[in-house]
């Protein structure tokens, strides 16, 4: 009678080794993939909320700019603060800063308190204003912004800097005076483009200050370039003459209509 034999089957050392081998590599494989994952989308994530931060400041500047009657910043100063004049009262003046410990952006309007324009996930690398002027009565301001994400984890450190030059020339109306930032050196419009009617309530000193009891004081002479116009004055009886000088000299007047 034969005798049936059993054949034990299993995994030898070579094999266990080599399979041992196959499972390191694809563990170390799948690691490294995990890993650099990882990295992506904790830069991805501080960039979005840096570059979020920064569109919004942007934005929030330059319609504040817009709206603004009045850049009064120094010109060609740089400052690390930029003060805006709005034509409501409640909103004036607007100012936009950063704190001293350069932690937000803050922007502050009339005797409200101060709102922060970025969260506690940056910090301020760098904010400065520097206004220019030319001629034509435009008035452009200068913003560089640098934004750091506050972190420990060097693999999602991530900054983002942002410079933009903003302008405003709808300046139809103010709430506050126009002075330029040197005397005696700007003209109100020019020998080809003239102003063509003005209103004041007030006095006008020319070459001097105003005062209560004359609407026009000058410290220079008042000329004409035509003989037919001159001073038109009105007499106690509401008739208005126009004061004219004759050929020799004389004092001569006319009866006007009333202006």
């Amino acid at each position: 009678m034969a005798q049936n034999k059993k054949i034990k089957g299993g995994f030898t050392l070579v094999e266990i080794l080599i399979y041992t081998a196959i499972f390191a590599v694809s563990a170390v494989f799948l690691l490294n993939i995990l890993t650099s994952t990882t990295r992506i989308q904790i830069r991805q994530s501080s960039q979005n909320e840096v570059n979020q931060q920064i569109t919004f400041v942007a934005s929030t500047i330059q319609k504040l700019v817009r709206d603004s009657s009045m850049i009064q910043n120094e010109a060609g100063v740089s400052s690390s603060t930029l003060m805006l004049r709005m034509l409501s009262s409640s909103l004036d003046p607007t100012k936009i800063f950063v704190d001293a410990s350069n932690t937000a952006v803050y922007v502050q309007q009339g005797t409200g308190f101060a709102i922060a324009l970025t969260n506690d996930k940056v910090s301020i690398g760098n904010f400065s204003v520097t206004k220019f002027e030319s001629s034509g009565g435009l008035a452009v301001v200068q913003v560089d912004l640098a934004l750091d994400y506050k972190t420990t984890n060097p693999q999602a450190k991530f900054t983002r800097t942002w410079r933009s030059a903003i302008s405003r020339i709808s300046a139809a109306n103010f709430d506050y005076s126009i002075v330029p930032n040197a005397n005696n050196s700007y003209d109100f419009g020019n020998s080809f483009n003239n102003w063509r009617d003005a209103y004041f309530g007030g006095s006008i000193g020319l070459g001097t200050s105003p005062v209560s009891g004359a609407k026009i004081k000058s410290t220079g002479d008042f000329g004409f370039t035509t003989s037919s116009v001159g001073i038109i004055l009105m007499s106690p009886n509401s008739t208005c003459y126009r004061l004219g000088i004759s050929n020799v000299g004389n004092i001569a007047t006319s009866s006007v209509a009333c202006p």
